[in-house]
């Protein structure tokens, strides 16, 4: 298999939909935007029709096309807004429009709000989105049996200090673990994985670390917590092999050499194939104390590091 080491440590694109794309967009928000009865706003996807939306429908067609076949991670200027519902709507709007959004939880929820919310840590059964911790390097599909086709993860606010994103192509990975064949034929065995807060009642299931798309190109399912968790909870401790696997594999993620850093601005929308990206984050120093909840009504400005994330799969 032929891997393209060069393109590792290329600039993330940063792309922004023309102004007549734009108000296409704001035009579909108002239109889907739900009742004041409803109780979340994630409710109703919203629709266009191609025809009536042209300079929007090629736009969306062009960003699916480069996370599908070209770099497979971008970031989307020009979601800047003042308030928080305003955000939510916008940024939902989108995402509905580029991809059939997923349920992130059991209570059925298809926007996550990622922020801290001052409680236990992610050793103490937390899940990633509820706290500040950094350095935990995964991808989002790790939680679903199904892969995600795309993840967005769309910045309101960023933190007083750290918070930035690591992103890591699954291609760079694989090149340096090609030294190791014995540790990727570890690797594309199957480990135990939970469903952690995808329902009431945690099921594990089990699946390779790394695959291949019927492309050739290197797929990954990653979070070293969750899989000990889950080997835990199946009552089938980790064996010599797999844990020097593991031990490998988070040797390769911590170099700087298969890493991306980039500090999402407020109104920046990342979006990658969850499936051929691991993602982190630094550990970030609010302004504020952490908050449990935050009021729809409040302004971004005013907000701690504050992102909502999504979860799409191909329509």
């Amino acid at each position: 298999m032929n891997i393209n080491v060069s393109n590792f440590r290329q600039e993330v694109s940063k792309v922004r939909l023309s102004k007549s794309a734009f108000d296409e967009l704001l035009n579909a928000k108002n239109t889907f935007e739900p009742d004041i009865d409803d109780s979340r706003f994630d409710a109703k996807p919203a629709y266009i029709e191609p025809r009536h939306s042209p300079f929007l429908s090629e736009e969306l067609r062009n960003i699916r096309n480069m996370i599908d076949h070209e770099s497979h991670v971008l970031i989307l200027d020009g979601f800047k807004v003042d308030n928080l519902a305003s955000f939510k709507s916008l940024v939902w709007t989108f995402g509905s429009l580029l991809g059939a959004p997923m349920v992130q939880n059991h209570l059925g929820h298809k926007v996550i709000e990622v922020y801290d919310r001052g409680g236990k840590s992610i050793e103490d059964g937390a899940r990633y989105h509820q706290t500040r911790q950094g350095a935990y390097v995964h991808n989002d599909g790790v939680s679903d049996p199904l892969p995600i086709d795309y993840l967005i993860l769309a910045c309101g606010q960023k933190a007083l200090l750290g918070g930035e994103s690591i992103l890591i192509d699954a291609s760079a990975v694989y090149a340096e673990l090609m030294a190791f064949p014995d540790i990727l034929e570890e690797l594309k065995c199957d480990f135990f994985f939970e469903n952690r807060g995808m329902a009431e009642e945690e099921q594990l299931f089990k699946a390779p670390i790394l695959s291949f798309s019927s492309e050739g190109i290197p797929l990954i399912r990653y979070f070293r917590v969750y899989i000990e968790s889950a080997h835990f909870k199946a009552g089938v401790p980790l064996t010599r092999s797999q844990s020097q696997a593991l031990d490998f594999l988070d040797t390769v993620l911590d170099q700087s050499t298969v890493q991306h850093r980039v500090l999402l601005e407020p109104g920046q929308v990342l979006i990658s194939a969850d499936n051929k990206f691991l993602h982190t984050r630094t550990h970030f120093i609010d302004v504020n104390a952490p908050r449990a909840e935050i009021d729809d009504a409040e302004t971004l400005s005013d907000l701690n590091r504050y992102m909502l994330r999504m979860w799409l799969r191909k329509q």
